[in-house]
């Protein structure tokens, strides 16, 4: 039987975009009766090493290393060996805090109205014991200025980065072990997390802040009474600490195979996530219940192809996710990330499958994929609202990001049309940012490089850029109607033309 939309190519020519956003299925889709059932929000994600990963001191000097990754970082631009891949451009680098005005503005001039960023653990905890209040108000900055706009924030409390305190360095300051291994982490973590919720939760000091950027008593008000976010991703992707820093050894600590340490990472990780749920679920005792802060985890999960590929999701996917879930009960939403299929090698019968990616820079590009995880997600945790916290596409050229954009919301449309309860989309990522081992050169996933932030939003005379395909899907989800479904199908055949050409022209 044909799904909604399905896709009936051969599977030796790319898919033909034969799906019709203006089909009236896909606008009672958008638009249902019952509101609350709705895609709520769309937006943008990133996070703070990433979007700045270097700091500065008021006097323009640069401030040292205080995480593991900023430590990797220095190394590298001091030409010495390190964890991340070629030689490195400090002159390159975004600027996320400094220029959070222009990165916001940009969101809202795209139509989004979610801007989810991070708080930097190591950064506002550079020593043990110590809590940097001046960082922790240029959040607060950042917070009050998505509000201002309209929008709601998503606040990530823990990407990746961790505290040098942490960790053991040898002569050359080589990470050895440490972060989640530390038996001190969750001490430490604490402490921070009890910071920054007594930070939020202070009027005096949040209201000064607001004060300082000229918010008058009334917006002072108002922001206060409601509490400046609502989400918080409490961890980022665990798995992909656990995989990357305690098993294949690519992040920091770089451990390989150690088997029995991630199984400690991952307790530490869980009583980790408990504080934290526990400290944010305080603030809400002083706002009205739909401002009570919902609290969830962003979980990497992957489309597996192949014979075996249900036992690898059972513990590709699943195994992680149920650690924290536990009796259901722990968290508010569940955070997806999805970038990639994976195919299992010499099992698969149809190895090749449908062509979307061509080699691109990070992973396989599989937009199906979406649809078969989105549906085991919810199966596996049936009353738990979805938020697709980040999807993303690296492609230096911009040439075949706007296809597989529309072509991934394609089938987030076909999955909510299922009945599946996503509550939000976020895009990774609003800016080109620094890509952890890849550096900034090597996998391009931004809608703008940071220098075009100045520059006024002018479609293209040439092509499609990928940010004119991810307004149009901002304008389809937040004002659902012919029109906006009109421009998106027009969209989406000139994304399609466009890629379909690149992939010609490179095969030649």
């Amino acid at each position: 039987m044909e799904r909604f939309g399905e896709t009936t190519d051969n599977e030796l020519e790319p898919p033909k975009p034969d799906f019709d956003f203006t089909a009236q299925e896909v606008l009672e889709t958008l638009r249902p009766a019952a509101e609350h059932t709705r895609i709520e929000y769309i937006g943008s994600a990133s996070s703070h090493f990433q979007s700045e990963p270097v700091m500065y001191d008021a006097e323009g000097n640069l401030l040292p290393p205080v995480s593991d990754w900023e430590l990797e970082l220095q190394k590298n631009l001091e030409g010495k060996s390190s964890g991340i891949k070629d030689q490195q451009d400090i002159n390159h680098f975004p600027r996320f805090l400094p220029n959070k005005e222009k990165y916001i503005d940009r969101s809202a001039e795209l139509g989004e109205n979610m801007f989810r960023f991070s708080l930097d653990f190591a950064r506002l905890c550079p020593k043990e014991g110590e809590f940097d209040s001046a960082l922790m108000a240029e959040y607060v900055k950042a917070l009050a200025l998505v509000r201002a706009h309209g929008q709601e924030p998503m606040l990530t409390m823990h990407h990746f980065t961790m505290p040098r305190y942490l960790l053991e360095t040898d002569n050359n300051d080589n990470i050895t072990q440490g972060g989640w291994e530390n038996p001190e982490v969750s001490k430490h973590f604490r402490f921070y997390v009890e910071n920054v919720v007594k930070y939020l939760g202070d009027e005096d000091k949040v209201r000064k802040v607001l004060a300082s950027e000229k918010f008058d008593k009334p917006a002072q008000d108002k922001l206060l009474s409601e509490g400046l976010a609502k989400y918080f991703l409490a961890i980022n992707e665990p798995m992909s600490t656990l995989s990357g820093s305690y098993i294949a050894g690519t992040f920091p600590p770089y451990r390989r195979g150690g088997v029995l340490t991630a199984k400690k990472v991952l307790e530490r990780m869980i009583e980790s996530y408990d504080i934290t749920r526990d400290e944010i679920k305080t603030l809400g005792s002083k706002l009205p219940s739909e401002r009570a802060p919902q609290v969830g985890i962003g979980h990497n999960w992957q489309y597996f192809d192949g014979i075996f590929s249900g036992l690898a999701n059972e513990f590709g996917n699943e195994y992680v996710t149920d650690k924290f879930e536990r009796d259901g009960a722990k968290s508010d939403f569940l955070g997806l990330h999805y970038y990639c299929r994976l195919v299992l090698p010499f099992i698969h019968g149809d190895k090749k499958g449908r062509d979307y990616s061509d080699h691109p820079t990070f992973g396989d590009v599989y937009p199906p994929g979406i649809l078969e995880v989105l549906k085991k997600m919810n199966a596996s945790y049936p009353n738990k609202e979805i938020f697709i916290s980040e999807i993303g596409f690296a492609d230096k050229a911009d040439q075949r990001k706007p296809y597989w954009l529309l072509e991934t919301m394609r089938y987030i449309i076909e999955a909510k049309k299922e009945g599946l309860p996503i509550k939000g989309i976020l895009l990774w990522s609003l800016v080109n940012n620094f890509e952890w081992e890849l550096g900034m050169n090597n996998a391009k996933f931004g809608l703008f490089s940071e220098k075009e932030l100045s520059e006024p939003l002018v479609p293209s005379k040439n092509g499609v850029r990928s940010w004119e395909a991810w307004q149009s899907s901002i304008k389809a989800i937040t004002n659902p109607s012919p029109e906006s479904l009109q421009e998106l199908q027009s969209y989406y055949s000139k994304a399609y033309k466009q890629y379909y050409e690149y992939k010609v022209n490179i095969e030649k």
